[in-house]
């Protein structure tokens, strides 16, 4: 993992996406400005229509009507004289009073046209250059309905996809931009902490660390805080694991004293009862945690193989029966045939047992523990019910948690809290789930479902 450098300031990335969306804001003011002047472009002269020839012809064939037709004379119709030039004592350029500079503009154009033409202008339709004698012309007329329509509809088709494209394109262009160089990396950092919450040491950062912006920097920190959370992660499991093997050696020198001491005199003695109770409790809850410690730190491989779970449950009865014989009669199998799972018989017996013994020691002095089985096709759920008080539902999601126990609310003279937390790291390992939950009809229930890969039925 390389160094975690500080970034410098001409690599921020905050100055670049400042920079980018700088020249972003540039390119829409400038599309802007595009559009502004496309929009206020001069309008074009085009071919005159016929109908200013076929109404006015038989006006200006007559030359005697020249003094008549002065500017802003109103013609035939609505066609009005805009502008005249020439004639005979050439008078010159004579424009109609008060008429708006646009208009006044165009007319001049076309009386500088070799050849009639025509052009929309605020609302009018502005034609010429109309010859008289040694005169030439411009005449208007207001825009028929149908000239209005198909000037907005030219207008609309001639600039209003160009903006819409060119946003379309600006738009995009950033959206590519910014995910290639700020929303690509923040899904790998979003990938690597799972990895690291998951346990990685080594989370799959790409060539995030070798960036010199803020992105990089982060990458490099979160590098050096996976190992560092792994390195104390298995430090602490080291040490659970180490202290509960030194536990082992003198509680099995306290086993062998006691054994050697063991008279008829002294095993009817209350002490030395509670004295065998303890040892033998000690061992089993060192036992829980190497346990636990060998799931935490992750089992290599599976030791899979057919495991029936008939025959496993009627096992686990009988040595639980050898072992505790007020039980006998109080642990109640499925009556339907169970599959056989290919798995790993020690952690499938491990998590069963520690759920079937949390049953009795949490149930009633003289209570049941009812095992049965819901089979779907994918997989096999085991429910474990016993008959005791249930847990308190505020607590019912810490049950799994290693040392946590559930007092007031169930029996308290057993157990230290780890029995759920095997049950919950065996069943992971073996690809399986585990719930908990109070029966309504009563009692605590846990159900430990298995992907089901039958291959015979026992």
């Amino acid at each position: 993992m390389q160094g975690n450098r500080r970034t410098r300031w001409y690599q921020s990335l905050t100055l670049r996406l400042l920079a980018f969306f700088w020249l972003l804001l540039l390119l829409a003011l400038a599309g802007a400005f595009m559009s502004a002047l496309y929009l206020t472009r001069p309008v074009q002269p085009e071919m005159m229509d016929s109908d200013f020839e076929r109404t006015l012809s038989p006006i200006l064939s007559q030359s005697d009507n020249y003094e008549l037709l002065q500017p802003g004379r109103l013609l035939v119709g609505d066609y009005r004289v805009v502008a005249r030039k020439g004639g005979p004592e050439d008078s010159g350029l004579e424009l109609t009073p008060g008429l708006a500079q646009e208009t006044a503009a165009a007319a001049i154009r076309l009386l500088n046209q070799d050849t009639p033409l025509q052009m929309p202008v605020r609302g009018n339709m502005v034609a010429g250059p109309f010859p008289m004698g040694s005169a030439h012309l411009v005449i208007s007329r207001p825009l028929t309905v149908d000239e209005l329509a198909e000037l907005e509809n030219q207008d609309l088709q001639d600039w209003l996809p160009n903006i819409m494209w060119m946003a379309v394109a600006i738009s995009g262009f950033g959206a590519l931009v910014l995910g290639v160089w700020f929303v690509m990396p923040l899904k790998r950092l979003r990938t690597a902490t799972r990895e690291i919450a998951a346990g990685s040491a080594e989370p799959n950062l790409g060539r995030l660390p070798r960036r010199r912006d803020e992105l990089g920097e982060l990458a490099r920190t979160l590098g050096s805080t996976a190992i560092e959370l792994a390195t104390s992660r298995d430090a602490q499991r080291r040490l659970l694991s180490d202290v509960s093997h030194e536990l082992r050696s003198p509680l099995a020198r306290l086993q062998v004293a006691l054994d050697l001491l063991e008279t008829e005199d002294v095993k009817n003695s209350t002490h030395w009862q509670q004295l065998e109770k303890d040892i033998f409790r000690l061992a089993g809850i060192i036992d829980s945690i190497l346990w636990l410690s060998r799931l935490e730190n992750g089992i290599s491989q599976l030791e899979r193989e057919p495991v029936s779970l008939g025959h496993l449950l009627n096992d686990l009865r009988g040595d639980l029966i050898y072992e505790h014989p007020e039980y006998k009669g109080r642990l109640l199998l499925p009556e339907e045939d169970l599959p056989t799972l290919e798995t790993d018989p020690i952690l499938l017996r491990l998590a069963i047992e520690n759920l079937v013994r949390n049953g009795f020691q949490y149930g009633p002095e003289e209570g049941k523990v009812f095992i049965t089985a819901d089979i779907t096709g994918t997989q096999c759920c085991l429910k474990i019910l016993d008959e005791g008080p249930g847990v308190d539902e505020s607590k019912l999601g810490e049950l799994f948690v290693p040392f946590f126990r559930a007092d007031p609310s169930r029996h308290h003279g057993a157990g230290v809290g780890l029995g759920l937390a095997l049950c919950q790291r065996a069943s992971t390992v073996l690809g399986g789930d585990i719930e908990a939950r109070n029966h309504p009809e009563g009692g605590f229930e846990a159900t430990f479902c298995l992907p089901l890969n039958v291959t015979k039925k026992k």
